[in-house]
């Protein structure tokens, strides 16, 4: 379904969304709204979400809701009434005529949500979490960068866990749909499917509390294979690269082992993998990937390799850095992540680039040498 298309069918149902999320919302909030306010409300939200062709910045219901939202009395409770307006909405545009969104329009539209909240929490974090007017201008520029981080890590953590999630509740739904047709082979498939997405939620979390100082859930390091580590990663990338058409070629020796924190360098790998089928992504034919093995006394190296367009030569010395990226839709913390996970496992990545390849070089110390 091209986009004009969907958007005409979506549209066509405007009465029917804006009914239904008026009903999540009076639930949620009884006697808060009179009926025809919160359709008034919902409406304006309905063109926010469908009308892609106003840049989000420029679209009035962006204004009207920052200007709505600084009228609260509490901050706190209308950043609670805005949060739920959202996820409401997300549930609307999930559970109305579900089978005429296409996963592609459904992100298009998740989209427009994600910048209202990104715009709305960072306001509130600005707005209650500075430091007072009379400390050192220092010390408030370095509080306001901090809060920044907080909120632009608080929205990418968000981004990366809500798209399992998603998932899940699709899978669910048709997991319950088998299991009363009595079609439990299918409903075992759905069940696996479930299974990889609560795994990358879990390599997610585990991504992001390597930046702890005091990490929450320190993984235990153990030793294992790097064909076995792969197995499990390609197994979720493999419908992607199939779908992408690009040719991945394993030079992995059968003996070949690491001594790491197992769901962390997974995490690691998953990133660096799905970056290399991003940058694929702009060639139109011959995609190519490999990953390798190189082996000294001291260490044992995995290479990862496309030929995908060059990196970018201003983002050379911060690719590592947290929010640092050039992908229009990026988070920036992927490579950021991997380089605290492997620093933490007593390794490295860095990498490499020119007109012809970019290899991303992963550096395991050998566990003779960490002992």
């Amino acid at each position: 379904m091209d986009k004009p298309n969907f958007l005409t069918d979506v549209r066509s149902m405007k009465h029917a969304y804006i009914s239904y999320w008026s009903k999540l919302f009076s639930k949620r909030f009884p006697d808060h709204y009179d009926a025809t306010y919160l359709y008034s409300l919902g409406e304006a939200g309905f063109n926010y979400i469908t009308e892609l062709h106003i840049a989000a910045d420029f679209h009035p219901f962006q204004r009207s809701l920052m200007e709505g939202f600084l009228l609260f009395e509490k901050q706190e409770e209308g950043v609670a009434f805005i949060f739920w307006a959202l996820l409401l909405w997300r549930q609307t545009l999930l559970e109305v005529e579900e089978n005429s969104l296409t996963l592609t329009s459904y992100k298009q539209m998740n989209s427009r949500i994600d910048g209202i909240e990104v715009l709305i929490f960072t306001k509130y974090w600005k707005n209650y979490l500075s430091p007072d007017q009379d400390n050192s201008s220092a010390i408030t520029l370095q509080h306001d960068d901090r809060i920044s981080l907080l909120g632009k890590m608080a929205a990418s953590m968000a981004h990366e866990i809500r798209n399992p999630m998603t998932s899940i509740k699709g899978f669910l739904k048709l997991l319950r749909h088998n299991i009363n047709e009595n079609n439990y082979e299918r409903a075992d498939s759905y069940l696996g499917f479930i299974e990889d997405e609560c795994d990358q939620i879990l390599m997610q979390v585990t991504g992001f509390l390597s930046f702890s100082r005091k990490p929450i859930m320190d993984e235990e390091m153990v030793h294992i294979s790097v064909r076995q580590v792969l197995d499990h990663i390609l197994s979720l990338l493999n419908p992607r690269l199939i779908n992408e058409n690009v040719d991945l070629l394993l030079d992995i020796p059968p003996g070949a082992m690491l001594y790491v924190q197992k769901m962390g360098i997974q995490q690691v790998l998953s990133n660096v993998l799905n970056n290399g089928i991003d940058a694929l992504s702009e060639l139109r034919s011959d995609k190519k990937m490999s990953i390798s093995i190189v082996e000294d006394s001291f260490n044992t190296y995995i290479q990862v390799a496309n030929n995908g367009p060059r990196v970018p030569e201003e983002l050379y010395s911060t690719i590592f850095n947290p929010f640092v990226t050039d992908k229009e839709n990026g988070t920036g913390l992927g490579l950021a992540i991997c380089k605290q996970i492997m620093l933490n496992n007593e390794g490295d990545i860095t990498f490499t680039s020119n007109e012809k390849e970019t290899v991303f070089m992963l550096t395991f110390r050998k566990a003779s040498i960490i002992s």
